[in-house]
């Protein structure tokens, strides 16, 4: 049987720090960074920050967020009072915001709700977001940002004077 022994604890390879050490370090280094980032200094200037700031770069690239064309998802000449719907729904699947721009040449104002649908179909939508008053010959536009999201978005239109005189048109603009 072996005999029991104490083994102490092997010789520090390292100085340890205090708590406070390691912030007051940390304080003086990210003022040097913000003294050089406020001279604007290029980033060959900023020693050993040439590779960081290349490979931010890159996730900049890989992750930025670009806009599809815009795409008409209703054009009609109104001249009854009633409820019309986009003629097709924005496939929103991999977008991260969506602008719906509103353009009215009417001579009434116009009601437009934004609907969602989990497939590409108008009926049974949801009402998402809205309603938006869209004034006579006025323009508007109606964002929709992550927590509005549905696979499928468009345009619920209501009038509630006949308009006798010209043009709606709603486009959609994803930005990926």
């Amino acid at each position: 049987m072996a005999e029991p022994r104490i083994h102490p604890p092997p010789p520090v390879s390292t100085p340890r720090l205090s708590p406070w050490e390691h912030v007051e370090e940390l304080v003086k280094r990210l003022d040097r960074l913000i003294a050089l980032l406020e001279a604007q200094a290029p980033p060959g200037e900023l020693p050993g920050w040439g590779p960081i700031l290349e490979k931010l770069d890159r996730i900049i690239a890989l992750i930025g967020w670009e806009a599809k064309e815009a795409e008409e998802i209703f054009s009609l000449s109104i001249r009854t009072v009633g409820v019309f719907f986009s003629d097709s729904m924005v496939r929103w699947t991999r977008g991260k915001r969506l602008l719906l721009k509103v353009e009215s040449s009417l001579d009434q104002n116009v009601q437009i709700q934004i609907i969602g649908n989990v497939s590409d179909r108008l009926d049974a939508a949801v009402d998402i977001n809205g309603p938006f008053v869209c004034v006579a010959g006025g323009n508007i536009t109606i964002g929709l940002a992550w927590d509005d999201w549905h696979p499928y978005v468009g345009a619920r239109i209501t009038t509630a004077i006949a308009p006798t005189v010209g043009l709606l048109r709603i486009w959609a603009v994803i930005q990926e």
